[in-house]
């Protein structure tokens, strides 16, 4: 999944996200709570700030 249809789909309220690959994505000051991230590939993602 690219970074643009991952926000797309954040900001249409879907907060299951298991098993995708985020790898290198710019998520600093993203708002994470309640997001389901278990087994995505988060290599190289910035997460400053993100909570």
């Amino acid at each position: 999944m690219d970074i643009e249809e991952f926000f797309s789909r954040l900001d249409a309220g879907e907060n299951d996200f298991s098993g995708v690959d985020l790898s290198g994505a710019v998520l600093s000051e993203v708002d994470l709570s309640g997001i389901n991230l278990s087994g995505a590939d988060l290599s190289g993602a910035l997460l400053c700030k993100a909570s």
